[in-house]
Parts: structure tokens; sequence; C-alpha cells
């Protein structure tokens, strides 16, 4: 039973009781008047002259009443006042939520890579120019190849080695991209928006396959830690692919509590 149906259901049996007890009080005083004496042609006895009496009271329960009512009122409009400004404040919250989201999304149809390539039938070279989601697929790929050709033993020291050579090239892009998605995520998660988890499931639905790819070995470098407090709060990578890392095993390199319900994730840490 929420507030209101309590307040209702407070004011009814307040009301019922008051009624209840004149109504009593009434019918005793009446039941009394037969018993009663006349003297001289009027009413005498305690019942008879409390009966008359009585009615005065009216005054008194109708004004409670009335004071009742009016108390009441306060109180909704109190209720009504609160409500209103929660719903003032939830839209406020998502109407600076989808702003930074267009943002964040304008960040990755800004991002582009330029190949150049060299045609011998025209003896000339053209720009093969690479944009927006499709950049983190060259980027994905990048990585590979670099993790393939690295040189450290240990998986952890490939992945970091891997890495650090990409980031070195694109890091003018890929830190921008980074630094939107985290100030976003962090943004739901301060707010006071009474639904923050569905707030976090839009801004999730837009992250590419490739884009979590690269956002997964980003959260296992020094300067990308700190996104991993939300990948949990908001289980960001539930929509991972493990087929696209560079090694399957690298899930369990972060809790299992990024993965949400993704069971072909969860299936590997038993």
């Amino acid at each position: 039973m929420n507030k209101s149906k309590k307040i209702g259901a407070a004011i009814i049996l307040t009301v019922t009781v008051i009624v209840g007890a004149y109504i009593s009080y009434f019918y005793f005083l009446y039941s009394g008047l037969h018993t009663s004496l006349e003297v001289n042609g009027a009413l005498s006895g305690v019942r008879a002259g409390t009966f008359g009496d009585a009615f005065g009271t009216l005054n008194a329960l109708f004004s409670g009443l009335a004071f009742t009512g009016v108390m009441v009122t306060l109180i909704l409009q109190r209720k009504d006042l609160k409500d209103n400004q929660d719903e003032v404040s939830r839209q406020q919250v998502e109407s600076q939520f989808y702003n930074m989201l267009r943002l964040q999304q304008e960040v990755v149809s800004g991002v582009d890579l330029q190949k150049t390539q060299y045609q011998v039938m025209s003896n000339s070279s053209i720009q093969v120019v690479t944009q927006g989601r499709d950049c983190f697929k060259s980027w994905a790929k990048m990585l590979e190849k670099e993790y393939l050709s690295a040189s450290s033993l240990t998986q952890d020291d490939k992945i970091r080695e891997a890495y650090r050579e990409l980031w070195d090239k694109h890091r003018g892009d890929l830190s921008l991209y980074f630094r939107s998605l985290y100030s976003l995520f962090k943004f739901v998660s301060e707010s006071s928006h009474v639904n923050k988890k569905w707030l976090g499931n839009v801004a999730r639905s837009l992250i590419s396959d490739y884009e979590l790819v690269l956002l997964f070995y980003n959260c296992l470098m020094p300067n990308g830690r700190g996104f991993q407090k939300y990948a949990t709060e908001f289980a960001v990578f539930d929509n991972l692919d493990v087929v696209l890392l560079l090694d399957a095993k690298d899930v369990l390199l972060l809790p299992k509590e990024v993965y949400g319900g993704n069971q072909v994730i969860l299936s590997l840490f038993s």
C-alpha cells in the first residue's frame, strides 16, 4: 500500500469512528426518552436534558471535520508538489542524458581513418577513408595484428604490448571516445534518476560489437581501469562477443559482474 492509499484509509477510518461515536451517543440519549418523566409538560431526567444539549456538539463535530478536510488538502497538495518536483527533476536528468548521449554518438561518427592505396593501372594513388563505427573494426584488427606479433611471453604482457602500439598510433581518437563514454556513464551513475539502470541500458545498447572489444581491453589498461566501476554497475559487457577477443579466456581478467546475463561468458568462469 502506497503513501496516498494509507492517508486515504486513515482519513476514512477517522471520520467513520467520529461519526459512529456521535451516532451511538445520540442513540443512547434517544433510547432513554420514553422513560423520562414529564414535569409541567416538559421532559425531565438526565437523558432528556442532555439530549437537547447534545445538538450543540454538532457544531464541534462539523468544525472538526472541516479542520480535518483542510489538513487533508494541505497534505495532498504537499504530496502533489513533491511529485511535480520529482517529475521535473526526472525530466531534467533525462534531457541532459540524451544531450550527452547525442554528443557521444557524434564523437563516434566523427572518427575516421585514412589510408593511401596505389593503383597500378592508373598509376595514381587514392585516399581510402574509414569513418564512424567502421573504424573500431579496423582498430580491433590492428590490435589483433599487434598481438600476434608481440614478443612478450605472458598473455597479460602480450595484451599490454599490443594495446600500447595501437594507443600510440590512434591516441587522439581513442582517448576522446573513451572519455566521452566514461563521462556519460558517470553522469548516469551519479544522477538522481529513479531508474538509472534503464538509462544505462539505453547507453549500452548503442555500443557496437567492436567498440566493446576496444573498451574491454582499455579497461585492462592503467588509464582505463576507472571505467570498471561503471562496467560493473551497468553490466556494460553483457553483449560482448568472445569470438572477437584476442583470446576467449581474456574475459577472466574482469569481474563476472560486468557481463550481466551473458551465459556464454559466465560459463567460462566455472
